[in-house]
């Protein structure tokens, strides 16, 4: 997957070789303008580049989400830097080039089932929803020709492109109140100064092979919050498929509460609580403290219930991978892991920050999982992995309840809430009890209660401290996933097989999650093999999809992805506190 990720909080866009093939507008679950990563021919997309090169070259300006692309023909060259500025719907690309440039731009609305109207002005190009009062405007500074509404030549030298997309055009960048809008030098030094001061407060780290890695996992998963919210994305993208061809292609456009809690926790621990904090708010405000807590696996990134599932039928799919989706089925399980997931997370933030005043301004959220839990824990659930139309007692899942209630214990306890604390402890041990009688098979973990097969999110169970990393059981259990579930050095698969077959290629975060059990086992070697493995198979720039392909290390499935980013966030925190351990005792 060759592509950059640009986002800037509202939105994002997927970018390669100059060519922008994905960016929807105003929002990250809005209809896309750009979609040619889900149709060549008729998704659209806003290229930049020479009409003549022999080398090119994409790389961040540091570790922001702003793409610097070098053409390089002989001694010429032509450098294009994208990114989108803070607040809008934008998209900003500045030029220096020594070559003439050919732009070639394509807007359809509604994923390219609209194609635009167009009309040229005097300092650039309106494209217009003939439907709606909705457009996008390209405004151009530098010499250049218009060749028709969809094609310019740039001449040499230095100027910008800049793309605003209006609800209504009446308030566009050419109407009489577009003076409002960034001016693209500005916006671009604002972006540079505030991504440098945001990832500032982070941990750092002195494992200097996986730095840039780090780094770069920790933009990403700031580049899917959505700032008016906070929610934590899953990943920008829609039907990006996990096996090329074949049907596995989903919307992860929205807020999980897993994926979310996951990433959270890898902000707290990467020391940006602020971040982290927004995150923590969003999913407190959509907790029902009077049926189950979280109603839906997943929100949409204000907060609102999740849309239901449609196909895109004119769209023939990335690399002819059809169905092209857009919402999500999911929505329609209750997933009994997400209520541990929310709470290990807020856990993680009292014990970084000690804050007992947000937690107890909080308490009642505590309250309302706790006390679900323990009324619901007995009960069947679909599971991490999100199979259709399958429902059982699975291990994770149960492991997760346990979790829910031995944090919501701990905090109890922290706060002073005696009664509370030991009622959940209480129940937390019940759950315990029935993992180890019914989820035991063989002396080793198996993925569901009555099964014999296991899954990779059974190397949780030591990461969340339901069991000591060396105990035999969880050994014999690490034994058969290393066995069965390993593809290649340092990548496996999350099972075997699920209701659309046979599981193909590794899942990158079950990477990230081993490196993990081995830094509670002690093998620090290992757990940074495996990182260097997981950074490997990142592209050029360092990201990571889903899913990679066995046979070419590509990422596959949805792109970025904040699973594997997150995972390498915590992986590499908890590598440097266990090391730094190790040197203090060493020197005491």
């Amino acid at each position: 997957m060759n592509y950059a990720f640009l986002s800037n909080g509202l939105t994002s866009a997927l970018e390669s070789q100059g060519s922008i093939d994905w960016f929807p507008v105003p929002r990250f679950d809005s209809q896309s303008i750009f979609t040619r990563i889900l149709d060549y021919e008729k998704g659209g997309h806003f290229s930049i580049k020479p009409l003549e090169y022999e080398k090119v070259q994409e790389e961040y300006i540091g570790y922001s989400l702003i793409l610097k692309t070098t053409f390089k023909k002989g001694d010429s060259k032509a450098i294009v830097i994208d990114f989108l500025p803070l607040s809008l719907p934008a998209i900003i690309r500045l030029y220096e080039t020594e070559v003439p440039l050919e732009v070639n731009i394509y807007p359809v609305f509604n994923y390219g089932l609209i194609n635009a109207g167009a009309e040229i002005q005097k300092e650039g190009v309106v494209f217009k929803n003939p439907l709606s009062k909705e457009g996008v405007e390209l405004l151009i500074y530098g010499e250049y020709e218009i060749v028709s509404p969809y094609k310019l030549i740039i001449k040499p030298g230095k100027g910008y492109l800049y793309l605003l997309y209006s609800k209504d055009l009446r308030y566009g960048l050419f109407s009489q109140k577009g003076f409002v809008y960034s001016r693209p030098y500005d916006a671009f030094s604002k972006l540079v100064s505030y991504t440098e001061k945001e990832l500032s407060k982070a941990k750092k780290t002195s494992i200097k092979d996986l730095k840039d890695l780090y780094y770069r996992s920790l933009s990403v998963l700031l580049g899917l919050l959505y700032k008016p919210s906070g929610g934590i994305i899953a990943s920008p993208t829609t039907s990006l498929p996990e096996i090329i061809g074949l049907e596995r292609n989903w919307d992860y456009r929205y807020v999980w509460i897993r994926d979310g809690s996951y990433a959270t926790e890898a902000l707290i621990k990467a020391g940006l609580i602020t971040e982290a904090r927004r995150s923590l708010d969003f999913i407190i405000s959509v907790i029902d403290p009077s049926s189950k807590s979280f109603d839906h696996p997943f929100y949409t990134i204000d907060g609102t219930p999740p849309p239901a599932e449609e196909n895109l039928d004119w769209l023939s799919g990335y690399k002819n991978s059809k169905p092209v989706r857009v919402g999500n089925a999911a929505y329609l399980q209750v997933q009994m892991d997400v209520e541990g997931a929310f709470m290990q997370a807020l856990y993680q933030y009292y014990k970084e920050t000690r804050d007992t005043e947000y937690i107890d301004r909080n308490y009642w959220v505590i309250e309302a999982i706790a006390n679900w839990v323990k009324s619901a824990w007995k009960d069947e659930s679909t599971d991490i992995w999100e199979e259709r139309g399958v429902t059982r007692h699975y291990t994770h899942t149960k492991v997760m309840l346990w979790v829910a209630l031995d944090r919501a214990s701990k905090l109890a306890e922290a706060l002073g809430y005696k009664k509370d604390a030991d009622e959940w402890k209480s129940e937390a041990n019940k759950i315990k009890e029935d993992v180890m009688k019914n989820g035991v098979v063989n002396g080793h973990f198996v993925r569901y209660y009555g099964g014999d097969e296991i899954d990779a999110a059974l190397l949780t169970l030591p990461i969340y401290d339901f069991i000591d990393p060396h105990d035999k059981v969880f050994l014999n259990t690490l034994d058969r996933i290393e066995k069965e579930l390993r593809v290649t050095d340092g990548l496996y698969l999350r099972y075997k097989k699920d209701f659309l077959g046979n599981a193909v290629h590794p899942f990158s975060l079950i990477t990230t999650w081993m490196a993990r059990v081995y830094i509670r086992l002690g093998d620090y070697s290992k757990a940074i093999s495996l990182l260097k493995r997981l950074d490997s198979c990142a592209n050029s720039l360092k990201l990571l999809g889903e899913h990679i392909d066995q046979n070419t290390c590509e990422a596959r499935g949805n792109f970025p992805h904040s699973f594997p980013h997150a995972g390498i966030v915590l992986s590499i925190i908890e590598l440097e506190e266990r090391l730094n351990e190790k040197d203090n005792a060493v020197n005491k």
